[in-house]
């Protein structure tokens, strides 16, 4: 490994946002003190190998705080290695993490070996700096720090959790402490996992109760990445194999199955294990919450979990750097993937021209389970992985006339483009007066979290919109007003007239003074 071991000398535009070294803790009992090599990088070790990278390539390297562990506020870090930077470029992102669970430390030691790969590359190596200058590569290296101290300072070296203090009394327990932050997505969060704070497969008592997991949601919610690799490791299971999303029991295989189980294939067959045999591809199921099933199902992303070795998660040192090379190796297809095939394009306001965040839905790979794929807000761009083929495209938000492209060739090259210009909605004349009320359209539909109605009116007055369930069951009612031209748009967050969550199912949203006709259906998914 060749990354920089010295504390940086804060060189001139290096960019770094609040670092920090927090004092470990451990408390209670004695774990599994096992010896651990001297090769794996501590918390800090890491720490002064990123500000070194920083340093050295400020550039092309932005070092970035993303937040706090849990329980002794531990930096959690993340890494983007992209031509400019520090600049949020109209580009495709994809993520690579490490140590969801502590005692995996390999995630850590491969992040670090690319970014030093990359950094080093960039301006030697031809592809290597073709994909800087074209993508966003980001790293978050360490997501557990706090778990990953407990391992690294040999309290016990088969810890798997973070530290939450489960049972409140200001000490670290390894009989009862600490979440499984891989199970505190909220995906069907309730059905993986345990819900036994002792186990270590703890999920935690609410989804995304853990700031590590926190960190990870609103990265990607803002980043958007087209792919996401989750290095693992297994201490007691098989490996060498690429899990993807996902299998669903009564619902079959994802909607973008065939893609994705292209892409987690050509992602095995690209990593040699240590015998220089291929890993293998494997769906998971969508039932046991986790990162990759959140990020897909939520996020749009093809998120995927790449289990290094098998019934062995810390080798010796001496084996470190090799099976750090060959997956490296093997992961870099995720950059390349990003070139196509499939579908991008801008989605702007025929008017204005000025950028929509907009739902993008390819008919053919479309399914109620998912959360609606949406523009990225800075630049009306979207990114759909697909395999080649003919697809129907629709583009549609809030306030726009849906437009629907059938027979769109996505060729076995190359991304293609397709661009939307989407006209604001028309067939409201100066003199409506008189028309009815009516609900016109309800965004994201189905959704998780809030979706937005919109609806027509009187020009400029205030509208009251009820929400029913299914059985006729009035859950709330949702106030706005009307514009100058008599459009307007209502939100609801899913929650009922007494502000707890409405659960999952069909409701119907209309006028309070309209007919039952003059609603909208919506699904609401938990």
């Amino acid at each position: 490994m060749s990354l920089k071991m010295a504390e940086p000398r804060g060189a001139a535009g290096v960019v770094v946002v609040g670092l920090s070294i927090a004092v470990v803790m451990v408390f209670s009992l004695v774990g599994t003190a096992l010896a651990l090599d001297e090769r794996y990088h501590t918390f800090e070790e890491t720490r002064a190998e990123l500000l070194a990278v920083a340093a050295s390539y400020p550039e092309i390297v932005l070092l970035d705080t993303l937040g706090y562990s849990t329980t002794d506020s531990m930096a959690i870090w993340g890494v983007k290695i992209s031509d400019n930077a520090a600049v949020d470029e109209d580009e495709p992102v994809v993520l690579y993490d490490g140590v969801h669970h502590a005692e995996e430390v390999l995630g850590l030691e491969v992040c670090l070996w690319m970014i030093d790969e990359l950094t080093s590359g960039y301006g030697v190596n031809d592809t290597i700096t073709a994909w800087i200058d074209d993508c966003e590569i980001w790293f978050i290296p360490l997501l557990n720090p706090e778990g990953h101290a407990v391992v690294t300072a040999e309290v016990d070296t088969t810890w798997r959790k973070n530290k939450r203090d489960n049972n409140e009394n200001g000490q670290f327990d390894l009989d009862y402490d600490g979440v499984d932050l891989n199970y505190n997505y909220d995906f069907n969060w309730d059905q993986g996992g345990s819900e036994n704070p002792a186990s270590e497969y703890y999920r935690g008592p609410t989804a995304f109760s853990e700031n590590e997991t926190q960190i990870m949601r609103d990265f990607c919610l803002a980043e958007k990445p087209v792919l996401a690799l989750n290095y693992h490791s297994p201490r007691s299971s098989d490996g060498d194999l690429i899990y993807y999303p996902w299998y669903w029991v009564g619902y079959g295989f994802a909607p973008d199955h065939h893609t994705i189980y292209a892409i987690a294939s050509e992602l095995g067959s690209r990593t040699l294990n240590e015998d220089g045999v291929p890993y293998a591809a494997y769906y998971g199921y969508a039932t046991k919450g986790k990162a990759r099933n959140w990020q897909y199902g939520v996020v749009g992303t093809i998120g995927l979990t790449m289990e290094i070795l098998s019934r062995l998660c810390q080798p010796s040192g001496d084996r470190v750097d090799a099976i750090c090379q060959n997956v490296a190796a093997g992961s870099y297809y995720l950059i390349e993937r990003t070139y196509g095939p499939g579908l991008t394009g801008h989605v702007t306001d025929a008017s204005t021209g000025l950028p929509i965040v907009a739902e993008i839905e390819v008919l053919e790979n479309s399914s109620e389970l998912l959360e609606p794929r949406t523009t990225d807000p800075t630049y009306g761009r979207y990114w759909r992985l697909l395999n080649a083929g003919t697809y129907t495209v629709e583009a549609s938000c809030p306030g726009y006339e849906i437009e629907t492209v059938a027979n769109v060739v996505v060729d076995s090259t190359g991304m293609t483009v397709l661009d939307f210009a989407l006209e604001p909605w028309v067939g409201v004349p100066d003199d409506a007066a008189g028309l009815a009320a009516r609900v016109i359209q309800v965004f994201p539909n189905p959704f998780r979290d809030s979706t937005t109605v919109g609806f027509y009116a009187s020009p400029g007055s205030q509208v009251v919109l009820d929400v029913f369930s299914a059985a006729g069951r009035r859950v709330a009612r949702l106030s706005a007003q009307a514009g100058e031209r008599g459009l307007g748009v209502a939100q609801w967050d899913g929650t009922d007239s007494t502000g707890a969550r409405a659960p999952s199912g069909v409701y119907f949203v209309r006028m309070a003074t309209g007919e039952p006709s003059d609603g909208a259906k919506v699904l609401l998914l938990r």
